[in-house]
């Protein structure tokens, strides 16, 4: 039953079975203030934006799952304490990452090519950005 791999999202070297139906790879709040002063006036502080208040959220929808294997990978570095993993994708980004979040939801069960059981998941991944290396396939030199 695996899938693939068939995606163009790498996580630590984990191929995703395959491409997420959400991906948000850019929210990523601004730094700004704004003031309302006498006389209707406004004032915006733009402190602009910094790599390390980007996330990242990934989502299967209900098309396209994740099989076994990558669950099982993807879970293992998400209970490892205090880790930092590599994600590339299509766009040609690559990002220093933390997981905060990995919720898989197993759909369905059946043998697979070795004749063991599988299941697949739909999920949601959230991903805290503690560095941009490559950003739209250009070296990242924000701060």
């Amino acid at each position: 039953m695996p899938l693939g791999p068939f995606g163009s999202v790498v996580l630590d070297g984990v191929q995703f079975s395959t491409d997420p139906s959400v991906y948000e790879p850019l929210n990523w709040p601004k730094r700004y203030s704004v003031h309302q002063t006498i006389g209707g006036r406004v004032v915006i502080q733009d402190f602009g934006t910094f790599q390390k208040d980007n996330t990242l959220r990934l989502g299967s929808g209900d098309r396209n799952i994740l099989d076994d294997p990558v669950v099982q990978a993807i879970h293992t570095r998400y209970r490892s304490r205090g880790s930092a993993y590599t994600l590339v994708d299509w766009l040609s980004n690559q990002f220093t990452v933390f997981i905060k979040n990995f919720d898989p939801i197993p759909l369905k069960q059946g043998v697979g090519s070795t004749g063991a059981t599988e299941s697949l998941y739909r999920y949601v991944l959230d991903l805290h950005v503690l560095a941009i290396v490559k950003l739209f396939g250009l070296t990242f030199t924000g701060s």
